[in-house]
């Protein structure tokens, strides 16, 4: 009965064009009418992040295009129950971007209808590819939506670079990742929106909640594309990408 109701209405929502394709494929199959368009401005780093995971779809939610078709399966209805407009663009753009995802990698037939394709794991929360044992990750922006997906764990995050990230230092930033931030040439705002990043993108991939990352992951090194992460005396590798005024960071579960 949720779903009945939610569905018209996802099935209306126009916000989406695609910017980049996973595996250099240009015929999205997506059932919902989504129309792939290549991205017109460079992501510094982009193909760093490409090759660090197994596959990967970046989405402009800004540009409306009509959906075609129902989108959500059950258990994503019933998560999308009572959200917010806000709330409910950012979800929904999630979903569009790993079904798609899934398509891409070949989990499911491209003719499949999107309303079949779950998204959401058992638990209602965490993501999950057409319920395949691939690991994946999605986060979104204001302005976009990226999904990557790896045969370990593997956790994304994507924030606009700007001064709200500066303001907030003290409630994510240790003592020495304020002297990363000092001594960066990539300048404060850039540097810090890059350290934010990594400890959502590592929250997702060590199943940590935000504040416990914050407290016990620490950035050892950041530069433009690439960084280090610590936890527990553990290293992981970390990948940047920077474009249209936002970072997209990529936290690997393999250690160092």
């Amino acid at each position: 009965m949720t779903s009945n109701i939610l569905l018209p209405i996802i099935s209306s929502i126009a916000f989406m064009r695609l910017i980049f394709l996973a595996q250099n494929e240009m015929n999205s199959g997506f059932t919902s009418g989504l129309l792939p368009q290549e991205d017109d401005l460079p992501w510094l780093g982009i193909e760093g992040l490409r090759s660090a995971c197994l596959g990967m779809v970046l989405i402009d939610i800004e540009a409306p295009i009509l959906a075609g078709g129902h989108l959500f399966t059950p258990r994503e209805g019933a998560r999308a129950l009572g959200m917010g407009s806000r709330r409910l663009r950012g979800f929904t753009a999630a979903r569009v971007a790993l079904k798609m995802l899934a398509r891409r990698l070949g989990l499911v037939e491209k003719s499949r209808p999107d309303w079949t394709i779950e998204t959401l794991g058992p638990d209602g929360v965490s993501p999950c590819l057409a319920e395949s044992d691939i690991y994946c990750s999605a986060a979104h922006s204001n302005r976009f939506v990226v999904a990557v997906a790896h045969r370990h764990p593997i956790g994304v995050d994507l924030e606009r670079v700007s001064e709200k990230v500066m303001r907030t230092r003290h409630l994510f930033l240790k003592s020495t990742e304020l002297d990363l931030i000092s001594l960066s040439p990539l300048g404060p705002e850039r540097t810090a929106t890059r350290v934010w990043t990594v400890k959502e993108a590592a929250a997702k991939v060590l199943r940590l909640h935000l504040f416990d990352s914050f407290r016990e992951v620490e950035v050892v090194r950041v530069s433009e594309k690439e960084g280090v992460m610590r936890y527990r005396e553990k290293a992981y590798p970390v990948k940047h990408a920077e474009g249209n005024g936002q970072v997209i960071t990529l936290v690997s579960g393999d250690a160092l």
